[in-house]
C-alpha cells in the first residue's frame, strides 16, 4: 500500500532516548556489581531497586523510541508485549523501593510513578495509533459504499474503531495531564529523561491520535444508520414509495450529517500528518458527493411532492450521479 507513515514522531519523546540509552548501560552495571559487601548491598537495597525502576522504565521507553524514523506504518515493528514487561518490572522495584526506603524519598518515588504512567500510557496510545488493521476497516467501507454492500455491517466495524481511537484520545490525554505534574529536575536525577523531551513525545503523539480520531469519526458519522448513510437510504425508500415528505425529511437529514462531518475533515486535513492525507482526501471526498446527492435528492422529493415532476426527476438524475461519483473517490491502493 503506497502511503507514508502516519506516525510523524511518537516514540516516547524521540530525543529523550538518547540519553535512555546511555542510561541504560549505567544501570546495567549498577545492577550487576558485586564489590559491596553483603551489609551494604542490604543497607542500599531500597535505592537499587529504585535505580532499576528507573532503568526499566527508560527500557520501556526505548521500544516506543523504536517506531521513530519509519515510512510506512505497515513497517513498525513495535513490541508492545516488551515494553510492557518493563514496565511491569519497574512497577515491582518500586514496591520494593516504597518498602525500604523512608518518607524522605517519597517524592522520588512518586515522579517514577508518574513517569511509569507516562510510559504506559504511551505504549497503549501507540498500539492504537499503529495498528494497520485501520485499512482493513477503509477497505470494508470502500466496498460497502462502491459495492453497494453491507452497510450496517461497515457501520458496525468503524464504531468499534471509532470507540477504540476515542479511548485512546482520552488515555492520551491523562498522559499529558500526568506529565504536567511531574518534577522536571527531580525526573532528570532520577532517569536521566528531560522532561522537555517527553512533552514534545506526548504532544506529538496527541497530534496524531486527533487526527485519527478525527477521520475515524467522520466515517462512523458518515455511515450512521439513522442520520448518515441510513438516512440517505431510508430517503431512497421513502422515494420509490412515493412518500415524498418523509423522502424529504431523511434527505435532509442525510445533508447535514455529510456536511457536518465535511466540515471536521476540512479542519484536520490541514493538520493531519503525511500519511493519512490521503484517507483524509478520500473522507472528504465521499462526503462532498454525498452532501452534494442528499441535497438534490431532497429537492426532487420537494418537487415531486409539489407535483413538479421535471424538476423532481431532474434533481433525482443529478442526486444519483453524484452518489454514483462517491465510488470514484478511493485515492490509495493495496498493494
Amino acid at each position: 500500500m503506497n502511503r507514508r507513515q502516519y506516525l510523524a514522531r511518537t516514540g516516547a519523546a524521540g530525543a529523550t532516548l538518547g540519553t535512555v540509552t546511555a542510561l541504560a548501560g549505567c544501570l546495567d552495571a549498577i545492577e550487576g556489581s558485586s564489590d559491596e559487601s553483603d551489609i551494604e548491598a542490604e543497607d542500599r537495597t531500597g535505592q537499587r531497586a529504585l535505580d532499576r525502576a528507573a532503568g526499566n522504565l527508560n527500557r520501556a521507553a526505548q521500544q516506543l523510541d523504536e517506531v521513530e524514523g519509519l515510512e510506512d506504518p505497515e513497517t513498525v515493528e513495535f513490541d508492545a508485549a516488551e515494553a510492557r514487561e518493563y514496565l511491569s518490572n519497574a512497577r515491582e522495584y518500586l514496591e520494593t523501593a516504597a518498602s525500604e526506603l523512608g518518607d524522605d524519598r517519597s517524592a522520588d518515588l512518586e515522579t517514577l510513578r508518574s513517569y511509569a504512567d507516562v510510559v504506559e500510557g504511551l505504549v497503549s496510545v501507540t498500539v492504537t495509533v499503529t495498528d494497520d488493521t485501520i485499512e482493513d476497516d477503509i477497505d470494508a467501507v470502500t466496498a460497502a459504499i462502491e459495492d453497494d454492500g453491507d452497510i450496517e455491517g461497515a457501520n458496525e466495524t468503524v464504531d468499534d474503531r471509532h470507540r477504540t481511537v476515542v479511548s485512546a484520545a482520552d488515555r492520551h490525554a491523562q498522559v499529558r495531564e500526568t506529565v504536567q505534574s511531574i518534577d522536571g529536575k527531580r525526573l532528570a536525577a532520577l532517569a536521566g529523561t528531560e522532561i522537555a523531551d517527553l512533552e514534545d513525545g506526548v504532544t506529538t503523539l496527541g497530534d496524531v491520535v486527533a487526527s485519527l480520531e478525527t477521520l475515524v469519526g467522520s466515517y462512523d458519522s458518515m455511515l450512521d444508520l439513522e442520520t448518515g448513510y441510513g438516512a440517505l437510504e431510508d430517503g431512497r425508500t421513502h422515494f420509490e414509495n412515493e412518500e415524498f415528505g418523509a423522502a424529504r425529511e431523511s434527505f435532509e437529514t442525510a445533508e447535514t450529517t455529510f456536511g457536518d462531518a465535511l466540515e471536521r475533515l476540512a479542519d484536520g486535513t490541514e493538520n493531519a500528518p503525511d500519511g493519512l492525507v490521503e484517507y483524509f482526501e478520500t473522507a472528504v471526498c465521499r462526503n462532498e458527493h454525498l452532501t452534494a446527492a442528499s441535497g438534490h435528492l431532497a429537492d426532487a422529493a420537494a418537487a415531486a411532492g409539489a407535483g413538479r415532476y421535471r424538476t423532481a426527476r431532474d434533481e433525482r438524475a443529478e442526486g444519483e450521479a453524484a452518489l454514483d461519483d462517491v465510488g470514484n473517490c478511493t485515492n490509495y491502493s493495496s498493494s
